[in-house]
């Protein structure tokens, strides 16, 4: 019996041989076109979620994409740099000890919140330190009020969020002493990072801090936090448990 393929005059290929080839092609493209298709909807799925609406609570919305940690494994982050209203909605001394002015996140930020894999919270205090008290000792309680900042910002985070999202909080400290500040406002800015995607194994912080280094130009924010708050100088970030 004769092996016949899609041939334009209906003849029977010259062998059996050219007839298992062309079958085998065939195959192979239709394999290869369905990887291509599941590779295109899974990349369009990512860069759907990375270009989602920048919310009005943010005044700088910067994505930096397949930062690699050192030994070479990537991931990607979203760092939103709020306005200066909201700013002071969540980093005012009443808002933070009184537990007062619960912010309400727009239906826009719980939408870019709740597509992050991880969100990351970061926690800041201005140079200002208790009068009376020596400088270490009133730096050490300016990096306990950063550290409790992030844990609040994180929980109003958490309830703004309608599925499980892990949250870390990033305690980055005491912003270092300018001498000429005479509103240190900007000093509690208030930042979080949503981590897009990344591959497994890979080092957030590594990651991160790269991430920063290599935006601080476009957005001055990440040099100031990389380089002007006592605990983020260190070579590991500080993290909140």
């Amino acid at each position: 019996m004769s092996i016949k393929g899609p041939r334009a005059s209906g003849r029977p290929w010259r062998s059996r041989f050219v007839a298992v080839v062309w079958a085998v092609c065939a195959l192979g493209f239709v394999v290869s076109g369905g990887g291509l298709l599941y590779a295109t909807v899974d990349e369009v799925t990512r860069f759907t979620r990375i270009v989602t609406p920048t919310p009005p609570e943010v005044a700088h919305d910067v994505i930096v994409r397949n930062v690699a940690d050192e030994r070479g494994r990537s991931a990607s982050f979203r760092i939103l740099l709020f306005t200066d209203e909201f700013r002071w909605r969540l980093s005012s001394f009443e808002s933070l000890e009184q537990k007062r002015d619960e912010p309400e996140f727009t239906d826009e930020m719980k939408a870019v919140l709740n597509n992050a894999q991880e969100i990351i919270c970061v926690g800041a205090s201005s140079e200002e330190i208790p009068r009376g008290l020596p400088f270490e000792q009133g730096r050490a309680l300016e990096e306990a009020r950063a550290g409790r900042r992030a844990g609040q910002i994180g929980y109003w985070v958490r309830k703004a969020l309608s599925r499980p999202v892990p949250i870390r909080k990033l305690n980055v400290g005491h912003h270092t002493p300018t001498k000429s500040a005479a509103d240190t406002s900007d000093q509690r800015r208030v930042v979080i990072i949503l981590v897009l995607d990344h591959e497994a194994g890979a080092d957030l912080d590594q990651a991160l801090r790269a991430a920063m280094a290599r935006e601080s130009i476009r957005a001055p924010i990440f040099e100031a936090l990389l380089t002007r708050y006592s605990l983020s100088a260190a070579k590991a970030f500080t993290w909140v448990d």
